[in-house]
Order: C-alpha cells, then sequence, then structure tokens
C-alpha cells in the first residue's frame, strides 16, 4: 500500500507543473482529461516514431499508472487497440500493427516501454 502511495505522489509530481500552468478558461469540459507528461523527446535516444511519423513506442509514459498510459496512447493515436498485460503473463507472438501493450505490475504502473505490435 506504501508503494502504491509512493508512486502516486510520484506521478503526481510528475504531472503537477503542467497543470497548474494551464489556463481555466481554456479547459474544454467535455474533454478527457489527460495528464501532461515528459516529452518522448526529451529522453535521450528514444525514437518513437517509425519513417513515416507515426508514434510507434510511448517511453513517457514508463511509471505511470496503467490507466493514464492508456490516454496518452490514445490521444497520439486514437486507432489503436489498447490491451493491459500483467507483468510474466503469457501473451501470444503475432504482431499486430493495431495493437499497443501496456504490461504493468501487481500496483498498475507500467514497467515496460508501450510498443505498436
Amino acid at each position: 500500500m506504501l508503494l502504491a502511495a509512493l508512486a502516486a505522489a510520484s506521478a503526481t509530481a510528475l504531472i503537477a507543473p503542467a497543470v497548474a500552468t494551464a489556463a481555466p478558461e481554456t479547459a474544454d469540459a467535455t474533454a478527457t482529461a489527460v495528464p501532461a507528461v515528459l516529452d518522448a523527446t526529451a529522453l535521450p535516444g528514444a525514437r518513437t516514431t517509425d519513417p513515416a511519423g507515426t508514434r510507434t513506442q510511448w517511453p513517457e509514459t514508463l511509471g505511470l499508472p496503467k490507466a493514464w498510459a492508456e490516454k496518452v496512447i490514445l490521444r497520439d493515436r486514437p486507432d489503436l487497440r489498447v490491451v493491459h498485460v500483467p507483468e510474466g503473463a503469457l501473451v501470444t507472438m503475432e504482431y499486430d500493427e493495431n495493437r499497443v501493450r501496456i504490461v504493468h505490475d501487481a500496483f498498475g504502473l507500467v514497467t515496460q516501454v508501450p510498443t505498436i505490435g
């Protein structure tokens, strides 16, 4: 329980500055709130797009709760099907260009970089 509280506090600290700077008059009440996370380009060596410029990886979601990670992925690529996979679970090996798996631990925190496939 303590680890979950610490993880939630660190995720809150990660998004707090971006949320505090948002202007309240620009908020759309009907839009789903998506947390502001680190920009993927800020991570060294992170290739997050294919040659056509389409997002294929989301390294900025590592350590975030799985629900937030799903919202970040669907914000970038609403055409994808997101599958939540517990860490260590058996999965099929076929490649599916319309699927992204979010691997999470027992606390629901993302433990592997979500990638298309």
